[in-house]
């Protein structure tokens, strides 16, 4: 008997390898995923301003990080407590503007070196509402839990959204012919806003994201609200809010993404390298006997076996980490 779709996005004939430089920006499904990729030792980053949820607001930062328009005191508030931008995360908040400014201009800098250098760009959309700030009518990534009445609640329209991009993919591939642009929908649901209102935004990101790929080159799309949502389809996939995916579903997208855009060889070095992580994971009940000093020496001896196999690959920490006695 079949419980689910068994549902298999395809083998993609462009390849995400250990060699390449991939970033990710989006919603918090994002940060499942480069977790994912940075274990398995891809050379990856993320959210530079923190999870961003809406297209709106991915695209305005990373047109932020093309053009190096540099933040100023203009763009940042004191709440009291912190400085803060409502173009970022609250985890970027800073107790001083001059501490704020200097980290997010930082930011725009190594992002703009990274975006000039990366082979892909992985975005994650996870809705498409998002809110006004009334005082001045700008976007925000982040309400940081002002009051609401200082904001308006708008929702994109695929045409807004297709618009958007296409002039952020004209300045991308300006800044990095080469780069490919995947999308993808996150599977987490929104239901703040109402199960009607989360099934219309996935649908508005849905239609932009393929009228995007049909119009542009170098971007493609990968399933992963569809793998959840029509494969899996089961609330046990979910964690008890149930508009996460649980490790279960994390799990099984992942491996659908390795399966689509990692060739024999990547797949190969992907579970020696989560063997090592699992390793490094490894707490015995006690450290100094021998039996654990064995196990770090293999451990060691393999790190340094890899490193001379794949030297693109950065094993610093595994090494460090068992070389100490």
């Amino acid at each position: 008997m079949q419980f689910h779709l068994d549902f298999n996005p395809g083998i993609s004939a462009d390849k995400i390898q250990h060699q390449h430089s991939v970033l990710l920006i989006g919603s918090c499904f994002t940060e499942h995923i480069e977790k994912k990729l940075s274990a398995a030792k891809f050379n990856c980053d993320s959210n530079p301003f923190g999870i961003v949820f809406n297209p709106k607001s991915i695209a305005i930062g990373l047109i932020r990080i093309i053009e190096k328009n540099y933040f100023t005191e203009n763009d940042l508030m004191n709440t009291g407590e912190s400085w803060i931008s409502l173009e970022t995360h609250t985890a970027l908040s800073k107790s001083s503007k001059e501490e704020l400014l200097s980290t997010l201009n930082n930011l725009i800098d190594q992002w703009h070196l990274h975006l000039s250098k990366s082979n892909w760009l992985i975005l994650t959309f996870g809705s498409a509402h998002y809110y006004q700030y009334n005082q001045t009518g700008s976007t925000v990534a982040n309400c940081h839990k002002l009051p609401g009445q200082a904001f308006t609640k708008k929702t994109d329209d695929p045409t807004q959204i297709e618009t958007t991009y296409t002039l952020l993919l004209k300045k991308l591939h300006q800044l990095n012919p080469s780069l490919k642009v995947l999308f993808t929908v996150s599977p987490v649901k929104h239901l703040r806003d109402g199960v009607i209102q989360n099934n219309l935004s996935k649908a508005i990101l849905t239609v932009s994201i393929h009228t995007i790929i049909r119009q542009n080159k170098n971007c493609f799309y990968f399933p992963a609200y569809e793998l959840v949502n029509d494969d899996l389809r089961d609330y046990r996939f979910y964690e008890p809010d149930m508009a996460h995916p649980n490790k279960q579903a994390i799990e099984y997208v992942w491996n659908k993404f390795a399966d689509t855009y990692f060739d024999k060889e990547t797949l190969t070095m992907v579970d020696k390298f989560n063997e090592l992580h699992s390793s490094m994971n490894h707490r015995p009940l006690h450290i100094h006997t021998k039996a654990f000093t064995d196990f770090k020496a293999a451990q060691l001896k393999k790190c340094l076996q890899l490193q001379k196999l794949y030297p693109y690959v950065n094993l610093e920490n595994e090494i460090s980490y068992f070389s100490k006695p």
